[in-house]
């Protein structure tokens, strides 16, 4: 049933309907189908729904708190607020003290990363050019030039980056490895790739260096065959700054073809940390056609990450690999409906064109919620040339209005849709010639 249709049903069956919401675990959509409803039952669901909504809020400010989202905490103690028909006083008070805890927690980690830094630029001199220090020639004369003191604590926040058992192998790595390491975070890898084929094997941070070189550089077989032999050296996977050599590998196993190997890769670090790429893993699980799996891990994620539209987005689509396309027209509009405010409250979050340019995909092609779709169209106007996907809804949608337009966006769209293409077997179901 879609939005419209709340309007249309009795007060019995939207409250029955309300009743399956609760049940399962949607409290908004029970919320919906009450709207407007008075009465004993009416008021005691509602009073659910809204209960389940001010704890859910409450958990998301608590998620986003230790995420360190300061907004996306407000938006939600906000929520929680507006639903609040009181009774979960104390449960406000406990949510708050956890707050106040997270954030001192987080100062404190922030002053301390900060006081290592200092400390660390203070004491350490990677490139070796302190005063007393031997001159590394290229690198004062090619590298630093009039810059040398920035370079220098870039180079030294590239090592805090490195696990700690690692970073003072650097010293013993000396000038071509600064060099490279430099030449990297400069955008490039085929000069830093230069410098570390000469340098050790046995290595661990030229080794890793090397993988990312040659990702970099889209050579994924060659990445794997380092983040292997990185992992050899220090006895399995390790973060390493923003970056997880473990995931990096299950990325370049599946752009080689083998997403069963990333797969298993994933899976092993999840045994230790199941908190570790859980995009990822929802990613390769559908690429080798795990879909309720991955749809189990994407409904996760998005109870901690209740905001972040591509999170719907990525669930629609294993959805729709699995042939569940009622499903997947219900997981967009969730993300829609959750990411949904009053005009002039959104500033940071804009409209998802994307979400329901797809939504309204779906529905014309199986012929629901018509009026639903062509709503959706007019909420999420092109930005710049339409692509094929474009041209494909508007044809839709100009066929679900009868319109005049239908016979050119037909003959665009099959003017680029070469022979073979599979989206010609898409258009031909949809408009038989």
């Amino acid at each position: 049933m879609g939005l419209f249709d709340l309007f249309r049903a009795s007060p019995e069956k939207r409250i029955e309907k309300a009743k399956k919401a609760l049940e399962a675990d949607d409290p908004a959509m029970a919320r919906d189908h009450l709207d407007g409803l008075d009465g004993p039952e009416a008021d005691a669901i509602r009073r659910l729904a809204f209960e389940q909504l001010v704890l859910r809020n409450l958990e998301a400010a608590v998620s986003w708190a230790e995420a360190g989202d300061d907004e996306r905490v407000r938006i939600h103690l906000e929520l929680a607020d507006e639903h609040h028909l009181g009774g979960l006083e104390e449960k406000f008070r406990d949510t708050r003290r956890r707050l106040r805890e997270i954030r001192e927690a987080h100062r404190a980690e922030i002053e301390e990363a900060e006081r290592r830094k200092q400390a660390r630029m203070m004491q350490i001199d990677p490139l070796h050019t302190g005063p007393g220090s031997l001159s590394i020639p290229g690198i004062e004369d090619e590298v630093l030039g009039d810059d040398k003191e920035e370079l220098r604590a870039r180079l030294a926040l590239l090592i805090e980056g490195y696990p700690e058992d690692l970073r003072s192998s650097v010293d013993d790595l000396g000038a071509d490895f600064a060099r490279a390491a430099l030449d990297l975070e400069e955008g490039r890898p085929d000069l830093a790739l230069q410098a570390l084929v000469v340098l050790s094997d046995d290595a661990p941070l030229v080794r890793w260096e090397r993988a990312r070189c040659a990702h970099m550089l889209g050579d994924p077989k060659s990445a794997a065959r380092e983040l292997r032999a990185f992992a050899n050296l220090v006895g399995g996977h390790k973060a390493v700054g923003n970056s997880h050599s473990g995931l990096m590998l299950a990325q370049c196993l599946a752009q080689t073809g083998d997403p069963h190997g990333g797969l298993r890769v994933v899976r092993d670090l999840r045994a230790t940390d199941p908190r570790v790429g859980g995009v990822l893993f929802a990613q390769l699980l559908a690429a080798t056609e795990q879909f309720a799996e991955a749809d189990s891990v994407l409904r996760a994620l998005i109870k901690n990450h209740p905001l972040e539209a591509s999170l719907y987005k990525m669930l629609a689509g294993v959805r729709i690999a699995g042939g569940e396309r009622v499903a997947a027209m219900r997981a967009l509009e969730q993300g829609l409906h959750q990411n949904h405010c009053a005009s002039g409250t959104c500033s940071a979050r804009p409209p998802d064109v994307e979400s329901k340019r797809l939504l309204a995909t779906l529905y014309l092609e199986d012929g629901l919620e018509t009026q639903r779709a062509l709503q959706l169209l007019e909420e999420a106007p092109l930005r710049g040339g339409p692509s094929w996907d474009d041209l494909y809804v508007e044809a839709l949608a100009a066929k679900a209005r009868r319109d005049d337009r239908l016979p050119a966006l037909l003959a665009t769209l099959r003017q680029h849709t070469p022979e073979g293409d599979p989206r010609a077997e898409r258009l031909q179901e949809h408009f038989p010639a």
